[in-house]
């Protein structure tokens, strides 16, 4: 038995060849996702959605010929191997598929030794290219590890260009921000970390929805770049995911410092310089984890905006009984004002009497008589850090209540619920489903047996089902697309899936309601 599974085209007119394709490959257990055409224009045509890594066709064929489709398949995808079967015993045909690099030109009937044989070759080889590639990938990865390295170092991009020659040098410009992250100890050597760095990584994609690039500088110190340009507010949430995630993988605090924008591989350097001289502050600033330079470039009506989201965000994490975004979204807005001498700090009394307002609207003993107490409390303290200190304080009693009347696996249901309803054309996994609600995927799938009467994957081939319907329906789509918009890559899984939901296949059920 192999390890993975293979794509594979298997191309003729007669379904019984077909058959005896599939029949073999079910005899010799070859791991293959079959997928069928009945003619050279179907095979084009499902080359556009399906890539396949394996062509086994047949010569003669309505609209394009064998010998016609592998010749465009080959403009396209020179990697794939191509297999031609056939019952004539012609040289003239034996001589294009040479020509157009085939793995083998084997004649009906198939003898299933041969088969065996060729298959078991051509699956070698793919690995073998594939082994080839991942070490390039990490000769690639490697390499550019070494031009940020130099970067970093203040070599300059044109230097570098001179010694690379022969290197594409304009990812480098790409890169907009970057996050500097600290620990007291050496941490990114050890292994502990390297153990589970696969794990992190991983983590680390599916919660940060953007392009970055992850590299260590040293054992105690790593950056990660990004190319996007999101708002400040969203790097803080960002720096406030990866901290979690280390804390949850490692049980370790991460200090992370954001830098300004930048523009140009000559400004990593400086960006670099900029996040060091930030984390100095960890020094002084006891139980802070997140660092940047905020308002050096923003302009003031962008701050108003962002803490203008932030409050509602935090407002909407109480309705939905969310503690931990609670309590970290609050976390964010009073980091992003401690120790910023360069804004009024009446306008910051003023944000904060806005936050304590609604953590006390939101409590028992609600009262408005106690509400402007705890303004007039706001605009009477000294310093930061007393403000700081009342707002937490009141926030911990929120949390308490919130934690005694909360319905935390209804709650957490009706998230993945959501979450499922507008992401079914993505992938979709236990494991995914259970990193967006913070539970472990066993508990995930137990509680929400129990609270739907379902599984979650019965759940989400359901709502998938129903949006290929709705799509066959009211749109003139192809069933190739649906099958990819609704989240299968395999359209002969697609449709026998939605015939044993419906009874019918995609094709018939369209006709036979319209």
């Amino acid at each position: 038995m192999m390890d993975r599974t293979y794509k594979i085209l298997i191309a003729d007119d007669e379904e019984n060849e077909r058959n005896v394709i599939r029949f073999l490959s079910d005899k010799y257990q070859f791991p293959l996702d079959i997928l069928e055409a009945a003619n050279g224009k179907e095979v084009l045509s499902l080359l556009e959605t399906y890539t396949p890594q394996i062509l086994f066709t047949d010569i003669k064929m309505p609209f394009f010929n064998g010998i016609e489709v592998a010749s465009e398949i080959r403009k396209r995808y020179p990697h794939m191997q191509i297999i031609f079967f056939s019952g004539y015993d012609d040289f003239e045909y034996v001589k294009e598929a040479l020509s157009l690099k085939a793995v083998n030109y084997i004649l009906k009937p198939v003898n299933p030794d041969e088969f065996k044989k060729t298959l078991s070759s051509v699956i070698d080889v793919i690995k073998e290219e594939e082994m080839v590639s991942a070490r390039l990938k990490v000769q690639a990865g490697y390499l550019k590890n070494h031009i940020l390295y130099q970067l970093i170092n203040r070599t300059s991009i044109e230097l570098l260009s001179k010694q690379y020659p022969s290197m594409d040098l304009a990812f480098t410009d790409s890169f907009h921000r970057l996050f500097l992250i600290q620990f007291e100890e050496d941490f990114f050597g050890s292994v502990t970390f390297n153990n589970s760095q696969c794990v992190f990584m991983e983590r680390l994609t599916n919660q940060v929805s953007a392009d970055y690039w992850f590299i260590n500088l040293n054992p105690s110190q790593s950056l990660i770049l990004f190319t996007n340009q999101e708002t400040l507010h969203w790097y803080y949430e960002t720096a406030g995911i990866i901290n979690r995630i280390f804390f949850e993988l490692f049980h370790k605090n991460s200090y992370i410092s954001i830098s300004n924008f930048f523009n140009g591989a000559d400004s990593i350097a400086y960006a670099y310089q900029e996040v060091e001289s930030q984390l100095e502050k960890r020094f002084y600033s006891n139980g802070i984890y997140i660092f940047g330079d905020e308002n050096s470039d923003i302009t003031k009506n962008e701050i108003l905006y962002q803490d203008d989201q932030l409050l509602k965000n935090i407002e909407k994490d109480i309705s939905l009984n969310d503690i931990f975004s609670l309590r970290q979204n609050t976390q964010i807005l009073l980091q992003k004002y401690e120790n910023q001498i360069s804004l009024s700090h009446i306008y910051v009394r003023f944000i904060l009497t806005n936050l304590l307002s609604i953590l006390l609207l939101n409590t028992s003993d609600y009262k408005e008589a106690i509400i402007q107490e705890a303004a007039d409390q706001i605009y009477s303290f000294q310093h930061f850090s007393e403000i700081k200190d009342y707002i937490l304080k009141t926030l911990e009693n929120l949390i308490k209540e919130l934690e005694n009347k909360s319905n935390l696996p209804r709650n957490a249901i009706h998230m993945v619920e959501q979450y499922i309803n507008k992401h079914y054309g993505d992938e979709l996994s236990l494991n995914i489903l259970a990193n967006r609600v913070f539970l472990t995927p066993s508990y995930l799938s137990n509680i929400f047996i129990q609270e739907t009467g379902c599984g979650i994957n019965k759940y989400i081939k359901s709502i998938r089902m129903e949006k290929a319907k709705e799509l066959l329906l009211t749109t003139n789509m192809k069933i190739t697309e649906i099958c990819q918009k609704v989240g299968y890559s395999n359209v002969s899984y697609f449709c026998k899936s939605f015939q044993e939901e419906f009874g019918k296949t995609p094709d018939k059920y369209r006709h036979s309601n319209n």
